[in-house]
């Protein structure tokens, strides 16, 4: 059983490094590294983004030896791996990375070391050029300092007016963060849809491109938002998403088979596009039942499960159910419910089709909430 549940894991494993490598695919990702980070901290990374055919670009600095010798054993490893000459013309760089991406390799852009003030500034400004030039999606900002611009915020999304903030009021060593932070603004304010900092360690790329959790900060990145049905094209990011939360035992287990089939009964918040939060709303004849809540952890703490939860409430209302409810685990969750008017019911009180098919040994809570008019009990 340990094996059989082993294997599992691991095709649901391949599963998300395909849906990932799937969803990139054809997007610019322009990879530039910071403080002491060097191109040896990313071999992993940059083998694996060359095998899936990425379109990414790194920028970096020469250092020496180290750098030729990485440069030889990734070539003759066969590593599909370019590098370029960042001191040389802006235009002509920018035309070799177009020309490297066209090629199905990978440009490595290398500036001359330099001292550290001079080294992080050519390196954001080239980076800056190749984002624009290419439409970057995400700048992956690598580097050694990540922890120490952040100041300790743990949050793993920032909007632009809290990036300015913290370019306000950086940290110790305030010159360094005061540029770091200009070169994040000034990639968003110039139409880059995020940035990413990352904490220059290896395998973090991979982790941030591959994973459903991601591995950095995201600054900005929001375009557009919406909540609407899913559709049989999101089931792949609506199984994700609640994978993550059946793992931590929040969500009961759903099958692959069984998410195809209801599908139709989720919501998805979208941001850009893309897929980063799902509820479902369930039938039980004149009762409905709110479930299978789950959002990116970069995207929580904003309000949008909540707006997920006044959605369901309202597609509730419009479909003619009388009475809806909910159950959970987390004592999180039991505040998000009565946040949404919901009370508490005993689970014995529920409608009788779901009693038949739920594990009363989980030390669950539920909640209730009438969409009758002046009727506020269970019928």
């Amino acid at each position: 059983m340990q094996q059989r549940m082993a294997t599992i894991r691991d095709l649901q494993r391949a599963l998300e490094l395909a849906h990932y490598a799937s969803r990139n695919r054809g997007a610019v990702h322009v990879v530039v590294l910071g403080g002491s980070v060097t191109l040896a901290h990313l071999q992993l990374d940059l083998r694996l983004l060359g095998a899936y055919g990425m379109r990414t670009v790194v920028v970096g600095h020469w250092q020496g030896g180290a750098t030729r010798d990485l440069v030889s054993l990734a070539r003759r490893q066969g590593f599909p791996l370019e590098i370029l000459d960042g001191d040389d013309e802006p235009a002509y760089v920018l035309a070799a990375v177009s020309r490297t991406l066209g090629a199905g390799q990978v440009p490595v852009v290398l500036l001359p070391d330099a001292a550290s003030g001079r080294r992080r500034a050519a390196g954001f400004e080239i980076g800056r050029r190749i984002a624009l030039s290419l439409r970057a999606r995400r700048v992956l900002f690598v580097t050694s300092e990540a922890q120490h611009l952040l100041g300790g915020d743990t949050r793993p999304h920032l909007t632009r007016d809290e990036a300015a903030e913290r370019a306000r009021e950086p940290a110790d060593g305030a010159q360094d963060a005061r540029e770091s932070w200009r070169f994040v603004l000034e990639l968003l304010d110039a139409g880059v849809p995020g940035v990413v900092l990352l904490d220059g360690r290896p395998g973090v790329v991979f982790e941030e491109l591959f994973t459903h959790q991601g591995a950095g900060v995201l600054v900005g990145g929001e375009l557009s938002e919406e909540v609407r049905r899913a559709t049989l094209a999101d089931a792949a990011d609506v199984s994700l998403l609640l994978r993550a939360e059946m793992e931590r035992g929040v969500v009961r287990p759903v099958s692959e088979d069984e998410l195809l089939a209801t599908v139709d009964q989720h919501l998805v918040y979208a941001i850009d596009g893309v897929v980063i939060g799902t509820a479902r709303l369930a039938p039980y004849g004149t009762w409905a039942e709110l479930s299978r809540f789950a959002t990116l952890p970069r995207h929580r703490g904003r309000g949008r499960a909540r707006k997920l939860g006044l959605a369901l409430i309202e597609w509730g209302r419009t479909l003619g159910y009388g009475d809806l409810f909910a159950l959970s685990i987390d004592e999180r969750m039991w505040r998000f419910f009565e946040s949404l008017e919901f009370v508490p019911i005993e689970r014995e009180a529920l409608p009788a089709a779901w009693q038949r098919a739920y594990d009363f040994t989980r030390p669950s809570r539920a909640f209730h909430r009438s969409l009758r008019t002046g009727d506020e009990g269970p019928r």
